[in-house]
C-alpha cells in the first residue's frame, strides 16, 4: 500500500474543503453575522427572528453563493483542479444568479414552510413535531441535489424539480448515504472540535452532495447508452 500517495490524496482533498469553505464563507458574510447573533441571543424570541431573518435572504445570498460553490465541487470531484478559482467561482455565481434565486426562494418559503409548522406542532402533536422536523433536515439537502443539476445542466427551472426527485427516489441508497454522511460528519466535528464546523462542513458537503449527484447521473448516463 502505497501509503505516500494516499496521504497526498488526503492532504489534496483536506485543501480543497478549505478552499471550498473559504470561498463560500467570503461571500456570505452577512450569514457569519447573523451567526454571532445567534450565539449572543439573550431569549428565544430572539433566536426564532434571526433563524427567520436568515431564511428570508437564503435566495439573495447564500443559495447563489452555495450553486457556484457546488460548480467549484463538481470540478474537484471529477478531477480538475488546476483551474483559477476566483475566476470560475464567478463565473458561476453570475451565469446562475436569476434561476438559483428563483429555486432559492421557493427553497427559502418551503423551508420557512416546514420550520413554522414544526414550531406550531412542537407543543401540540410530538409525531407532527417530528414529521416537520425532519423535513426541515431533508429540505435542504433535496434543494441541494436541485443545485446540482443546476450547475450540471441547462433545463427549464420545473425540470429541475422533476429531475431531483425522480434521481433521489430511482437511487434511494446514494440519497440516504448522502444525508447520513453529511449529518454523521456534522456530528463527529461537533463532538471533537466544534469550530470544525465552520471550517470544513460547508465544503466537505458540497463535496459529499455533488460526489453522490454524479454518482446516481452516472448511473442514468449509462443506461441511456445501453438503451441506444
Amino acid at each position: 500500500m502505497n501509503w505516500f500517495r494516499y496521504s497526498d490524496d488526503l492532504m489534496k482533498g483536506l485543501y480543497n474543503i478549505l478552499k471550498l469553505t473559504g470561498i463560500w464563507w467570503l461571500f456570505n458574510v452577512l450569514y457569519a453575522f447573523l451567526g454571532l447573533n445567534l450565539l449572543v441571543a439573550p431569549d428565544v424570541a430572539s433566536v426564532h427572528t434571526i433563524v427567520i431573518v436568515g431564511i428570508v435572504l437564503l435566495p439573495f445570498v447564500a443559495i447563489p453563493t452555495t450553486v457556484a460553490t457546488l460548480g467549484i465541487a463538481r470540478r474537484y470531484v471529477k478531477g480538475d483542479d488546476t483551474f483559477p478559482l476566483f475566476k470560475v467561482f464567478w463565473k458561476y455565481l453570475k451565469r446562475d444568479y436569476v434561476k438559483s434565486m428563483l429555486l432559492g426562494i421557493l427553497n427559502a418559503t418551503v423551508l420557512f414552510a416546514f420550520y413554522l409548522a414544526f414550531r406550531y406542532y412542537s407543543g401540540l402533536s410530538s409525531l407532527l413535531e417530528n414529521v416537520f422536523y425532519v423535513l426541515v433536515v431533508v429540505t435542504p439537502f433535496f434543494f441541494l441535489y436541485v443545485y446540482c443539476y443546476l450547475v450540471d445542466q441547462e433545463l427549464p427551472l420545473k425540470n429541475y424539480l422533476t429531475n431531483t426527485m425522480f434521481l433521489l427516489v430511482i437511487h434511494p441508497m446514494n440519497s440516504i448515504f448522502m444525508i447520513l454522511d453529511a449529518v454523521v460528519a456534522a456530528y463527529i466535528m461537533w463532538l471533537v472540535f466544534p469550530p470544525l464546523l465552520l471550517f470544513i462542513l460547508p465544503g466537505l458537503t458540497a463535496l459529499i452532495v455533488t460526489y453522490f449527484f454524479q454518482k446516481s447521473m452516472s448511473v442514468e448516463i449509462q443506461k441511456k447508452h445501453l438503451e441506444k
